[in-house]
């Protein structure tokens, strides 16, 4: 690894410490991700650092479960010819009558209780890949979420800006200007209920 590299590595794993609140990245709090709990302003600066932090950790979570997989798949070709050499010298019929299924039989037959282990281990590291990747989707999903908040924030500052100074409609051609304001919060209400839904999934 390069030296930018291991700077930045070690930048990204900092980054857990990070506090929203006195609410640090690493403790993975549901209050993190919601928009309404706390001031914007910091859910704003938090939200770069929380995707390199949270991308970081499914990035690493992939290659773990990814370097399983292959270690699993040598590990059974080894075992599997083992296999293939137990069912070559005990068996009583022609060796061109010995089929895959065979030999498969007996590689299950020989490494059962090792089996369940590389099942165990897998399923867990399919766990944890799986359970970030939701994670690290809420918080892409966050990002969209203050957008939408920002523009409404915005729209707000606006229509009371206008109203008090030149008695205009309110940006948006409603006479009132509570129709698009009103239509856009509860885009974003949806959006947060959506997104804990799935953090709730996760769990």
């Amino acid at each position: 690894m390069s030296d930018v590299a291991s700077a930045i590595a070690r930048s990204i794993e900092g980054m857990g410490q990070i506090e929203l609140a006195g609410i640090r990245l690493e403790s993975a709090d549901s209050r993190l991700l919601d928009i309404t709990h706390m001031d914007l302003d910091a859910h704003v600066a938090m939200q770069p650092a929380a995707i390199a932090y949270y991308g970081a950790m499914l990035k690493e979570a992939t290659r773990r479960h990814d370097m399983a997989k292959r270690a699993f798949e040598r590990w059974e070709k080894r075992r599997m010819a083992d296999a293939k050499v137990v069912v070559t010298n005990t068996t009583t019929l022609p060796k061109s009558s010995i089929s895959p299924a065979d030999i498969r039989a007996q590689f299950l037959i020989d490494n059962e209780r090792e089996l369940e282990d590389w099942d165990t281990r897998l399923d867990r590291l399919r766990f944890e890949e799986d359970t970030l990747e939701s994670w690290y989707r809420a918080w892409r999903e966050k990002s969209f979420s203050i957008h939408e908040h920002a523009g409404i924030t915005e729209d707000e500052r606006w229509n009371s800006s206008s109203s008090l100074t030149t008695g205009r409609p309110a940006r948006g051609g409603c006479e009132s200007g509570n129709a698009p304001l009103s239509s856009r919060t509860e885009r974003v209400r949806d959006i947060i209920r959506k997104r804990r839904g799935q953090q709730e999934a996760a769990v």
